[in-house]
């Protein structure tokens, strides 16, 4: 399924199940979604909290993301064609400093790799 598909089900589903569709109201559920996220990506580096929760996390990620594209459909923007269209070729076109210091892949270290 490809990210413009996903987006038509996710309204969908979300529109058989009653759930708003007031993009105020999706921001605000969107922002707490976020905060949930936060909550388990701090138990990658907080000794307070226990240790990462993969499932948990996984599960946030995907709240956040049904929220994301219910705050697009809201505004009628096709994400497939706006992430296209400006991470891909409009931010592709730029020089990234943080590329320049970046590993042999590209990558920063892991957040188990950070220190506390």
């Amino acid at each position: 399924m490809g990210l413009r598909e996903l987006q038509d089900t996710v309204t969908e589903v979300r529109a058989g199940r009653g759930f708003t569709t007031d993009p105020v109201r999706i921001l605000v559920l969107l922002t707490e979604e976020v905060g949930e996220l936060a909550r388990e990506v701090k138990r990658t580096w907080s000794p307070n909290y226990g240790p990462p929760r993969k499932a948990k996390l996984g599960e946030e990620l995907a709240d956040a993301f049904v929220c994301l594209c219910a705050l697009a459909d809201a505004f009628d923007v096709d994400l497939e064609s706006e992430i296209h269209a400006k991470f891909l070729v409009q931010d592709g076109r730029r020089k990234w400093a943080s590329a320049e210091g970046a590993g042999p892949d590209g990558a920063e270290p892991r957040p188990e790799e950070r220190t506390r």
